[in-house]
């Protein structure tokens, strides 16, 4: 813009500008800076929980843990968090150099000293023939990395630098293995696959010795590393066995290659510094680490070709582990842990050479990658990864934004959509359609080639078509077509399928028609459309809705339910029967097979920089994505799914927050500690802490609880048997293979126990057995009382029907008949038969109405009057209330008093006249009747009685009252019978008054 603003201010005209313009801007700008792929990594450190930046050895145990040895103690790490052991927690020494796991899954810590010590069952225990090592090794300058080893005679192996091998037995002897004479280097198979190694570290020594279980033999190695310098001391050395038995040996700087005693090749490392790592991989290649920094992927086939990938190579890798996910971890010397979910997965580096990170369409052919970016315009990145970068030629945008790319291999040349101008490279130089000034010409997004010649372009203003470089159409101009057209795709019968913001639009024989109109799947923002090859089917990439389908008149729908990574579609390729879908969720890879097709999705858990990708080309079965953080490939025949299924672990069982020991071998909880925290940790280290669990609590609920929480709780179990087990799923779907899972007992309480239960049923018994006895000692009480009320009923209804009342009644009502006064006799005879009537009728019950007891009562005075030639008045009241003759009570409970008070009180009176009144008064929960009479008084009555018959004693009161006090007892009611005696003013007796209390509700009946 400067140099354009110079030239204009000089006058020069306007042709003579735009050609030298041209000239500047159509140069290539080349940036000579080799940038090297690699793949992505998290880094672990200090800050992470990393108990040292300084890490010798990275090593999984069979449970899943990821265990580092550092200088400053070992950490142990479970995808979450590291937890750390130091001196304070029971290491010998804080410098481990070594990790190692033996046949108890103890987990052997091997320090720069030689003391040992292991971790068992959450804590640990030194070794306990430490000071036997310490003598023995007075003069090492170390373990020797690998040659730790524990048989299941519990025979400790152990190398140290300059030392030489030696053994400890369980009971402690100590044996050395000393190198022959003149031998150097010895190596031992202690089983197979197994090397410990041992070197005497003389100056002297020149010779191999290998005792192996399948063979031995012996090689002067310094013919083999071409060295005749005498004083070649080996120092840093590892043996390991590969897939056909061959010997991959490292001694110093030298990597050696052994089938038997023959040397089969060798290598000596890059810097000719010692080798500090070496390892294969699951393929039969090798991992070489070496002092001058950096790691080595070193293929089996081409021992001495170019390394297969270069890691880390300004870091001192000491270890190299691949772990049961197929990631690999690196430690370093003095920069913490490097973790690489996937290694063929390569990123390029972003750097300056670069015009942008932001990367919107990406393109591979035979020479190289064009990159198009958000916010600049292309890089062409060559096979030797040098960038050249080219500039676009639209002078008003200095920062374009690149679409797309189109390569029309028969041109040679590669089209540019970039976001004012239609350019493209060719033969190294930029040009773009039509004279100046461009940007006023239409926004391109998309262009392909027509089946009819030329080609057909999407842009934000419609349809568009360039032949020999002009455009020949333009919707906007032609038919009013204005929309934004995002992607578009021909078919075989020449019809042009649109993507624009509305929904999918068709354009055949100059006509654009809306399909929204005829189904309602395609009424939707698409971003991405292909016609796939195989069947002339057209593809759709939606923003939200999946991949719509669509072949003749059937339409079909792919979403995340049929294993889309995401619904919201970027771009879609066609490539070699695979259709790849990129989102803004990931990457997938549709196979196609017929009508069926098997679905392969990529994330960040796979390598990727990040989920979202803008933009997809393959190349050779290479595959390179664009992404808003640059540029990564992969070859897509390397990309193999890890099926392993994650392994899971219960770390804490608490009780009450009580830890519980998983050791042992029956656990039990009193029904009281029924509250329980549970915590797990599933292995999925490419998750980094996101792991997807399920779980469930056999015994109280089958079905599976689902989670990202690593623990659980349960409140208030009942008693019973328990199995908690959980799961875990793996980075791609996969639930691990047997469940995580602790066993347990609730004790029910006591109450619920079989020797309570069993002393509830004796108690039970025996407290029915002593009911039952009272109950039939009760019940026969009852019949022994109700004999008794019905004897002292009949002897009420004996006395009531006294034969002298009978004999005098009669007699009265005689003298009546012989006086010849008819209506008297008829009625009194009248009255006393009713009397007899109702007498043994209320016999027949043990309760009556009050009603019924005054009209016998009635009856019984009348007759009695009569008896006694009127010699006495009665009267009865009971108020104005008439609900009280409803009232049950007891069976001639009221006539024995009446009948004492005239026949002992009235009955003796000489001259006066006598009268008797009783009395029925309502107490609310009792009726009180009170018989009261001017006779002539209790003691009067004794007397006489005593004077006139001696022998004969009354037994009507003392009936009655034994009567009272058995209904008593029956009913458990109060009955009462209170005798007064009446005095006038000077003391004389002038009568008596009984009042008796009868309960209202006295309702059981008295059997007849």
């Amino acid at each position: 813009m400067t140099l354009l603003r110079s030239l204009i201010c000089l006058s020069i005209p306007k042709r003579f500008v735009w050609t030298i313009f041209f000239f500047v801007i159509s140069q290539l700008f080349l940036v000579a800076s080799a940038q090297n792929p690699e793949p992505v990594y998290r880094r672990y450190t200090i800050n992470d929980g990393l108990p040292s930046s300084m890490v010798y050895h990275a090593f999984q145990d069979s449970k899943g843990y990821i265990w580092f040895a550092t200088s400053n103690g070992v950490s142990r790490f479970d995808g979450y968090k590291f937890e750390n052991f130091d001196l304070q927690s029971g290491l010998v020494d804080n410098d481990v150099f070594e990790i190692y796991e033996d046949y108890k899954h103890r987990i052997w810590f091997i320090p720069m000293s030689g003391k040992l010590c292991y971790y068992e069952n959450g804590k640990i225990s030194q070794f306990k023939y430490n000071d036997l090592i310490a003598r023995h090794t007075k003069n090492t300058r170390g373990p020797v990395k690998g040659s730790f080893y524990v048989n299941t005679h519990d025979f400790v192996y152990l190398s140290m630098k300059f030392v030489s091998r030696f053994s400890i037995s369980p009971e402690g002897v100590l044996r050395s293995f000393v190198n022959k004479e003149n031998c150097g280097i010895e190596v031992f198979e202690i089983v197979k696959g197994k090397p410990l190694i041992s070197f005497s570290g003389t100056y002297f020594s020149r010779v191999l010795r290998y005792d192996g279980i399948d063979d031995d033999f012996e090689i002067d190695y310094t013919k083999i590393f071409k060295s005749d310098d005498p004083r070649f001391i080996p120092f840093h050395i590892f043996f390991t066995h590969t897939n056909d038995r061959s010997i991959i040996m490292s001694v110093n700087s030298w990597l050696i290659k052994f089938k038997g005693d023959i040397v089969v090749d060798g290598r000596r490392s890059k810097n000719k510094t010692d080798i500090l790592w070496v390892s294969p991989d699951k393929q039969n290649n090798f991992w070489i680490s070496e002092l001058s920094g950096g790691v080595q992927l070193i293929d089996f086939d081409k021992f001495n070709g170019e390394p297969i990938l270069t890691l880390l190579e300004n870091y001192k890798v000491t270890s190299v582990l691949s772990d049961n996910e197929g990631a690999y971890w690196f430690t370093t010397l003095n920069d913490g842990v490097f973790y690489y979910p996937n290694i063929n997965v390569l990123k390029v580096k972003n750097s300056k050479e670069f015009a942008d990170s932001r990367v919107n369409a990406v393109l591979a052919n035979k020479d190289g990658v064009y990159i198009g970016y958000d916010f600049a315009y292309v890089d062409f990145l060559d096979r030797k990864w040098i960038v050249t970068y080219y500039k676009s030629p639209n002078y008003s945008v200095p920062k374009n934004t690149v679409r797309s790319f189109f390569e029309d291999s028969a041109r040679n040349r590669i089209w540019v959509c970039s976001i004012s101008n239609l350019s493209w490279i060719e033969n190294g130089k930029v040009k773009a359609i039509g004279p100046p000034p461009f940007y006023n010409l239409f926004f391109p997004r998309r262009i392909i080639l027509s089946r009819s010649g030329g080609y057909w372009i999407a842009t934000t203003k419609g349809l568009a078509k360039c032949v020999d470089d002009v455009i020949i159409y333009k919707s906007e101009n032609s038919s009013g077509f204005r929309e934004l057209v995002y992607d578009l795709a021909e078919d075989y019968e020449q019809r042009v399928w649109l993507c624009t913001v509305r929904g999918i639009w068709t354009f055949s024989n100059g006509v654009f028609k809306f399909l929204g109109d005829e189904d309602s799947r395609y009424n939707q923002t698409c971003n991405s459309i292909i016609s796939n090859p195989m069947d002339s089917s057209i593809w759709i990439g939606t923003n939200g809705d999946g991949i719509i389908i669509s072949k003749g008149n059937k339409i079909s729908k792919l979403t995340t339910k049929e294993g889309l990574v995401s619904n919201s579609i970027t771009q879609l390729l066609y490539k070699s029967n695979s259709v790849w879908v990129a989102t803004r969720n990931g990457l997938t890879r549709l196979i196609l097979d017929g009508k069926k097709y098997a679905v392969k999705n990529y994330t960040i858990l796979d390598g990727l920089p990040t989920n979202e990708v803008t933009s997809i080309s393959e190349y050779r079965d290479t595959v390179y994505l664009g992404t808003p953080e640059g540029i990564c490939y992969f070859n897509k025949n390397k990309i193999v799914e890890c099926n392993n299924p994650p392994k899971i672990t219960i770390s804490k069982f608490s009780a009450k927050d009580k830890l519980v020991d998983l050791n042992l071998n029956h656990i039990e909880f009193n029904y009281h500690d029924n509250s329980f925290s549970i915590d797990f940790v599933g292995f999925v280290y490419r998750n980094a802490g996101k792991v997807n669990y399920r779980y469930r609590m056999l015994g109280l609920d089958s079905s599976w609880v689902y989670s990202q929480v690593p623990s659980c709780q349960y409140y208030g179990l009942e008693d019973g048997r328990y199995k908690f087990e959980v799961e875990a799923q793996s980075y791609n779907g996969i639930w691990s293979e047997s469940p995580a899972a602790v066993e347990f007992i609730i004790n029910p309480p006591f109450w619920k126990r079989i020797w309570f239960l069993l002393l509830l049923a004796i108690s039970f018994s025996g407290l029915f057995f002593l009911i039952y006895r009272i109950r039939v000692s009760s019940i026969h009480r009852r019949n022994d009382l109700l004999q008794n009320i019905n004897l002292y009923k009949q002897q009420s209804l004996r006395q009531q029907m006294n034969p002298h009342f009978i004999f005098n009644t009669l007699n009265s009502i005689q003298l009546y008949i012989l006086e010849k006064d008819s209506i008297s006799s008829h009625k009194y005879l009248t009255k006393f038969a009713r009397l007899m009537r109702m007498t043994l009728d209320n016999s027949l019950f043990s309760t009556i109405p009050l009603k019924d007891e005054l009209e016998s009562l009635k009856l019984y005075l009348d007759l009695e009057k009569l008896r006694l030639e009127d010699k006495f008045d009665y009267t009865i009241e009971y108020g104005s209330d008439d609900s009280i003759l409803n009232v049950e009570i007891p069976t001639l409970l009221i006539q024995p008093f009446v009948e004492n008070a005239i026949w002992h009180g009235i009955s003796l009176k000489k001259e006066q006249q006598g009268w008797l009144k009783i009395s029925i008064i309502d107490n609310v929960n009792s009726l009180i009747c009170i018989v009261e009479d001017n006779g002539v008084g209790r003691a009067m009555a004794e007397q006489i009685k005593n004077k006139q018959n001696k022998n004969h004693k009354s037994r009507g009161s003392q009936i009655t009252q034994q009567r009272i006090d058995l209904l008593g007892q029956m009913y458990k009611e109060k009955f009462s019978v209170v005798y007064n005696d009446l005095f006038d003013n000077t003391g004389d007796s002038i009568g008596t008054r009984v009042t008796v209390t009868i309960p209202k509700d006295v309702k059981v009946k008295v059997n007849k």
